[in-house]
């Protein structure tokens, strides 16, 4: 301490005050917490001159006042910002900028015949925003869109565009940009499997259907499978699938798995682009390049735009990118993948030739396929162990005075929504009785009986008000669950009671399931409701190539080539 004052190199506290003041003028891009270290740079470069800190700063603010007049920097200022920027501006893992200062604004004051260049003043302050944006880009992973709409939210001089904010990412090494493999072929391939999770099997209307409850996990308050409903133009009185759109939903969402990117805005990742031209060259049609076609004009996708378009598929596209663009990064990008895997299946219910089982299939390799399926998990996602359990549910269980529903609905079908107490049930109305069968590959857990339970509440109090209570009280009716499974948790629940309906829970394996339709059956291999309910809906365009392949298998035939 000198004279009651901090020392601060060879200055006192009142005099680096009033370099602070001058470099603050000067709209540096440093780092807040740098700007001591920048202050003594100053310092020392004026020391070396010889020239007083009170020169100094008039120097400053001469040479700023004629860079405003002329816009070209002196050598002077030259030399001071080529000083101070580095000390105080942190790069990640040291990498300095690819161009500097003076021709990044030299780049944002001229613009491209794409943008109109920046003014003197907002270019500068864009710059000093540099530690932000670089943090953006770098930890945030934000596109130059979502920067460019979070700098106009926070400062109101600071409405630049996309292209601007992208001058500054470039510079610093770190310009937003999609691979054409990662974000191609190797994408598709992610979004696939998925595809065969969510939508093992589902025709379009049940993967509209999916796709909407998986996103209602994320966004109750989106209802996604009209929309896709109305995108896909599931009802066919409004006309064949407008391809186009569905190929711009499909741009839209594939930035979201790299980036924080706003999901309406076109242009940003280059639709003329390599990765878009493959992307666009995957879907069966010839439309050309559906974003320049049918947007070309426009810098995103909203609402005025569809009205211009007409039709409620355009009002549709936008209410979806609309919902992505609601919510936080992670979980946009989870519903992103919801919406490419949705995609991916509709490509495949559109592209797909099913190669069909053979016709001269004998009840022995028809036996030993079921045998294999009764004892361990086909990997099919399902498929396979859902229809034979369709085929041997239907001999096990069906007869005079027995209604049945869900034969012949895809794995992840709702139960809630097709009012059905299980993935199979049979009603009998003078016994007062329902059998609700729940198929389950591999093992079966007391969490997945517990959702089970759930559900089934809700549809034991619709059946309830539809027709049950008009017929007799809950009490005398009788509901009886049906878990087949190949293995199980020892302690699982073995009944209650939902609206006064009794419900018991029974555990089956396949083999309990295979001698109870057995018994029912001359042999299982040559029977009429084996080859109606579980062979034939295998040549179904809805099951894919891999599951009919896996069934030749365990019947004991090669897979055609």
């Amino acid at each position: 301490m000198a004279n009651g004052h901090q020392a601060y190199g060879r200055l006192t506290m009142s005099e680096v005050s009033g370099l602070r003041e001058a470099i603050s003028a000067m709209q540096l891009p440093i780092n807040p917490a740098n700007e001591s270290d920048v202050a003594s740079s100053v310092a020392a470069f004026f020391a070396a001159r010889s020239e007083s800190e009170a020169d100094g700063v008039l120097l400053i603010e001469d040479a700023l006042e004629e860079w405003q007049r002329s816009d070209e920097p002196n050598s002077f200022l030259r030399e001071i910002f080529a000083l101070a920027i580095p000390n105080g501006l942190s790069q990640p893992s040291g990498q300095n900028p690819r161009a500097g200062y003076f021709e990044v604004f030299r780049r944002l004051r001229n613009g491209t015949k794409d943008w109109n260049g920046l003014t003197h003043t907002t270019a500068r302050r864009l710059l000093s925003r540099t530690p932000l944006l670089l943090r953006l880009l770098t930890e945030e992973r934000m596109s130059c869109t979502q920067i460019s709409r979070l700098f106009r939210s926070l400062e109101r001089t600071l409405d630049v565009p996309y292209q601007a904010i992208g001058v500054v990412a470039r510079a610093l090494g770190y310009l937003p940009t999609l691979d054409a493999k990662a974000a191609g072929p190797l994408l598709r391939e992610e979004d696939s499997r998925l595809a065969a999770v969510l939508f093992p099997d589902s025709n379009l209307q049940d993967t509209c259907e999916i796709a909407g409850q998986e996103a209602l996990r994320i966004i109750p308050e989106l209802d996604m499978e009209l929309l896709l409903k109305t995108l896909c133009r599931v009802d066919k009185h409004l006309g064949e699938t407008f391809w186009p759109y569905l190929q711009i939903l499909h741009f839209c969402c594939v930035p979201l798995e790299f980036y924080d990117h706003t999901a309406s805005f076109l242009y940003e990742f280059n639709p003329r682009g390599q990765f878009a031209t493959q992307l666009f060259e995957s879907y069966p049609v010839v439309t050309g390049n559906p974003i320049l076609n049918n947007a070309k004009a426009v810098p995103s996708l909203d609402r005025a735009w569809a009205r211009n378009r007409g039709g409620d598929d355009a009002h549709a596209l936008v209410a979806l990118l609309e919902a992505l663009e609601s919510l936080p990064y992670v979980t946009r990008r989870t519903l992103a993948r919801i919406l490419r895997a949705f995609l991916q299946r509709i490509l495949q219910l559109t592209t797909c030739v099913p190669v069909p089982l053979p016709e001269d299939l004998t009840a022995e390799e028809i036996e030993r396929a079921i045998s294999v399926v009764a004892h361990q998990d086909t990997n099919t996602k399902g498929v396979l162990e859902q229809r034979i359990v369709d085929g041997l549910a239907v001999l096990a269980f069906s007869g005079t005075g027995w209604r049945s529903r869900g034969l012949g609905d895809s794995v992840n079908a709702s139960n809630l929504s097709r009012h059905k107490l299980g993935d199979i049930e049979f009603v009998n109305v003078d016994r007062r009785l329902a059998v609700a069968l729940e198929a389950h590959g591999g093992h079966l857990s007391m969490a997945y009986v517990h959702s089970h339970q759930k559900s089934l509440s809700r549809i034991v109090r619709q059946r309830l008000d539809e027709s049950w209570l008009a017929l007799d009280e809950s009490a005398n009716w009788l509901i009886r669950v049906i878990f087949v499974a190949h293995t199980r948790d020892i302690i699982l629940p073995a009944d209650e009671e939902m609206f006064g309906v009794r419900v018991e829970y029974d555990y089956w394996d396949y083999s309990q399931l295979l001698a109870s339709a057995s018994e029912n059956s001359t042999r299982l291999g040559d029977d009429a409701v084996i080859w109606h309910y579980s062979i034939n809906p295998l040549n179904s365009v809805t099951t894919r190539q891999s599951v009919r392949d896996k069934f030749l298998q365990l019947c004991g035939r090669g897979v055609p080539q």
